[in-house]
């Protein structure tokens, strides 16, 4: 969870209930039998480096975390401040997503069990202080999002055969609002959608990490700070959610600089699901290979 309040932080670090508590590593749990417990992935910089991956516990997420790392929160138990070590410093943070969209709640607040996955990362948050939903956990979240399951999901055709690979069931087209993935040339999805017009009119507020500009694919550069062009992508995997918010219907777009490279990307998550796994977002080349990553800028 995010410190949002430069004030809050000043006022804790005053205040001497606000010192830092320290939890140890579960020493046995019945989750680390196989196929048991709440997964957990804990990376650094946008998806780019593995920290540890495991399951821990059903319960919180909190709980979840501490089966897998050792966990240092502040803020009485409220703020994560560090795993496995590797503590934030304001302009680097750890926060979390469970079933791709970001949690609205603390690790402590919200309950996650053997269906659900969480994602935690460490990373320059400046530019892109909230990213709503994400692809990296796909086929969630058209199938799970943070409590419950997805009710209603609609799908252009080469998405629903995505989801339908994934063991989702869907509804074909994808309608106008609701939870929905939605497949084609970025100008024409825009003048269909208005989740992906608004997102595209203010790429920071939808949390966007990958999309058109211009009619060019860019990518989020957290070290840089800035997007960057991608010329050779001809595709972006992207999520975001109808309001920009947590608690939103989830919206993912497959988005190409034609129908046909839509399509494409598409028929490669068709055959290969696991292809946006640990991205935020990913850009996509003619041999669909991923040519960006978003938070991470280009990889090839």
């Amino acid at each position: 969870m995010r410190i949002r309040s430069a004030l809050l932080l000043a006022t804790c670090l005053v205040l001497a209930a606000c010192g830092t508590s320290k939890t140890e590593q579960a020493s046995e749990s019945a989750a680390t039998a196989a196929g048991s417990g709440t997964p957990v992935l804990i990376t650094a910089d946008w998806g780019r480096t593995k920290v540890a991956e495991g399951r821990g516990p059903a319960g919180t997420v909190l709980a979840a975390t501490e089966g897998v790392v050792p966990v240092e929160t502040t803020y009485g138990g409220r703020y994560v401040s560090a795993l496995a070590g590797e503590a934030g410093d304001g302009e680097r943070e750890w926060l979390f997503w469970m079933n791709g969209i970001e949690s609205d709640l603390g690790a402590a607040d919200i309950e996650a069990g053997p269906d659900d996955r969480v994602w935690w990362d460490l990373h320059v948050w400046g530019g892109r202080t909230h990213v709503p939903a994400i692809v990296g956990q796909w086929p969630a979240p058209m199938t799970r999002a943070l409590d419950a399951q997805v009710e209603a999901a609609t799908a252009d055709p080469a998405a629903a055969e995505a989801l339908a690979a994934a063991g989702a069931e869907v509804e074909s087209p994808a309608a106008a609002s609701g939870p929905r993935t939605i497949v084609g040339e970025s100008t024409a999805l825009a003048e269909r959608d208005p989740t992906w017009a608004k997102a595209l009119a203010d790429p920071a507020k939808a949390g966007l990490t990958a999309w058109f500009e211009g009619g060019e694919i860019v990518v989020w550069d957290a070290a840089a700070g800035a997007a960057v062009p991608v010329p050779k992508a001809t595709a972006v995997m992207v999520a975001t959610t109808e309001d920009f918010s947590s608690r939103g219907a989830p919206v993912v777009i497959i988005a190409g600089r034609t129908e046909a490279a839509a399509e494409a990307a598409a028929a490669a998550l068709v055959a290969n699901p696991q292809l946006p796994q640990r991205h935020f977002a990913i850009c996509l080349d003619e041999a669909a290979l991923i040519v960006c990553s978003g938070g991470q800028g280009l990889t090839l």
